[in-house]
This record gives structure tokens, C-alpha cells and sequence, in this order.
């Protein structure tokens, strides 16, 4: 059976995304998913920023670095549950997964063949990576 993925990277800019992939949903007979992925290196990268500049020394960012990933699982989790009770209200099955990975292994870790089209919600910052896969992607920068 065919498949559209959505890909959400931000739990505050997701809209058009969703938007457009219910569209895509609504005029294909197909399995929609939508994946909200939780980048464990980016979280690393932020506390190894915090840590040079001195805001955090090692202890206290070790604490942080856990409080934020179980916020990330929560914050992720409500956003999942959310597009679920939007995507029932319009007559649309979708199951929905949380990811803790890059988005680049994610999306070259998917079955081939995989999806028939794959939005991915992001930032700008997303762009040239997202650009560089060989698969069926449509990029949406989110503000």
C-alpha cells in the first residue's frame, strides 16, 4: 500500500506541513504517518554550546541535558496526539511515531522502496541537508 510521511522537526512550527499533508492524504488511498523526530545531537550540541560559554558547568548540564530530553518526549508526544485528533475530525487514519534520531539517518534509514511522498517541516536550517537525500522529499520551511 502506498504511503505519504510526515516528518514534523519542530513542535513549534508544523501548520503548513500538516496542512499539506492532509490535503495529500485526502486525495490518495494511502497509509499516512507522521514521525516527530528529536535530534539527540542537536540536544548535545546546544548543551556543549551552553557549557563552553559558561553557563553550565558538567554536572549541571548532564541534569539539564536529561530534563530537556524528557520535555522534547513530552512537548513531542501531546504534538503527536494533537495531529491524531485532527486527522480523525477530517476522516483521515494516521499513525504516528516518535524518533530519536538525526533527521539525515532517519530519512536514509527508511525501507526501499519507501514512501510514495515525504514532507519534512523544519527550519531553514534544514534546507541544504534535506536537499542532499536521494528519496521523494518536499521540503517545507516553517517560520
Amino acid at each position: 500500500m502506498a504511503e505519504i510521511l510526515l516528518v514534523l522537526t519542530n513542535p513549534y512550527g508544523y501548520e503548513k506541513a500538516l496542512h499539506l499533508a492532509f490535503e495529500e492524504a485526502k486525495q490518495t488511498d494511502c497509509l499516512f504517518r507522521v514521525t516527530f523526530i528529536i535530534d539527540p545531537e542537536a540536544l548535545d550540541d546546544l548543551m556543549r554550546d551552553l557549557g563552553e560559554n559558561g553557563w553550565l558547568g558538567i554536572g549541571s548540564r548532564r541534569t539539564l541535558q536529561i530534563s530537556m530530553m524528557e520535555g522534547y518526549r513530552a512537548l513531542a508526544s501531546d504534538i503527536l496526539e494533537e495531529v491524531s485528533r485532527r486527522a480523525l475530525s477530517i476522516g483521515i487514519t494516521v499513525k504516528t511515531e516518535l524518533n530519536e534520531a538525526g533527521i539525515r539517518s532517519y530519512l536514509s534509514g527508511l525501507p526501499s522502496p519507501g514512501p510514495e511522498k515525504i514532507f519534512v517541516s523544519g527550519s531553514h536550517a534544514l534546507g541544504p541537508l534535506i536537499e542532499t537525500l536521494d528519496c521523494p522529499i518536499e521540503w517545507i520551511p516553517e517560520d
